[in-house]
């Protein structure tokens, strides 16, 4: 596994700048971008140049595994321990690691789509101090997972494997369910937040920010495919292609909404088999 520097992490926003990386990437060109996302799920004859790069960028080489981020020198620690943790909690599986119910900021919507609200879920902290000539920073990720589920606690890139390949990882490691779920919670990327709290509600929409109400934006819609086509949209496209063979599975809807106390920024996609 090559440790290769790409960007730095889109989820790091400088509240110093804020709105200046916005002014560059409008809703048409998120729409745009989204829509071009799209296509990579399914093969069509005759296909752009555009959508072939887009592939291959995604799924043109072996995803990281678990054991590569034990051989590039990650911390890998469980959580959830109730008082003191063992001497020794590092690494995939820990002795009597514990089991964590899912954030309480997405219960309610869990409980709608069916989805176990006990504590069954595996929580894995992964971070490393990446350093390149005079610069060095924490790649930071928490991410927990369940049968049929991925929940993004946190995710801070300075360089080395991107959310999906962490995500991934984790998921194959403990799961072998069909992915069907995966969350992003406490949004702070800052094009994600303005696109929803500026654009898709608005005056103009008749929606208002911020609503506990789960929106569920259809593959369709203007909407799913400017989502799609922010950086968390992006990585969640990159995860479908990197763990199924292209044509299997696409992101059927994306969902926008806030804790019942509306404080934070969540965002739910759907994952479903491609139409027959």
């Amino acid at each position: 596994m090559v440790f290769n520097k790409l960007i730095r992490s889109p989820e790091v926003g400088n509240s110093g700048k804020r709105g200046s990386r916005f002014r560059k990437v409008q809703y048409g060109e998120l729409e745009k971008e989204g829509a071009a996302l799209q296509k990579c799920f399914t093969f069509s004859p005759g296909e752009s140049n555009d959508t072939k790069a887009r592939v291959i960028e995604f799924s043109g080489y072996t995803p990281w595994a678990p054991q590569d981020f034990v051989k590039t020198g990650w911390t890998i620690e469980r959580v959830g321990w109730k008082g003191d943790p063992p001497l020794s909690t590092q690494g995939w599986k820990p002795a009597i690691a514990p089991l964590t119910p899912l954030p309480w900021s997405i219960l309610p919507v869990a409980k709608q789509l069916g989805i176990s609200t006990e504590p069954i879920y595996k929580t894995v902290s992964l971070f490393k101090l990446v350093k390149e000539n005079a610069e060095s920073d924490y790649s930071d990720y928490i991410i927990q997972v369940g049968p049929g589920v991925i929940v993004s606690q946190l995710s801070s890139r300075f360089m080395g494997p991107h959310w999906s390949d962490v995500a991934l990882a984790v998921y194959k490691q403990y799961e072998t369910a069909p992915l069907k779920y995966v969350f992003r919670v406490d949004i702070t990327n800052e094009i994600v937040e303005r696109l929803i709290s500026e654009e898709i509600y608005s005056v103009k929409t008749g929606l208002r920010w911020p609503d506990s109400v789960q929106r569920e934006w259809q593959i369709s819609t203007c909407e799913y495919k400017a989502l799609l086509g922010t950086p968390l949209g992006r990585g969640v496209v990159a995860l479908v292609l990197r763990g199924y063979d292209r044509g299997k599975k696409l992101i059927s809807s994306i969902s926008t909404f806030s804790d019942e106390q509306k404080v934070s920024m969540h965002m739910l996609f759907v994952i479903s088999d491609q139409p027959r």
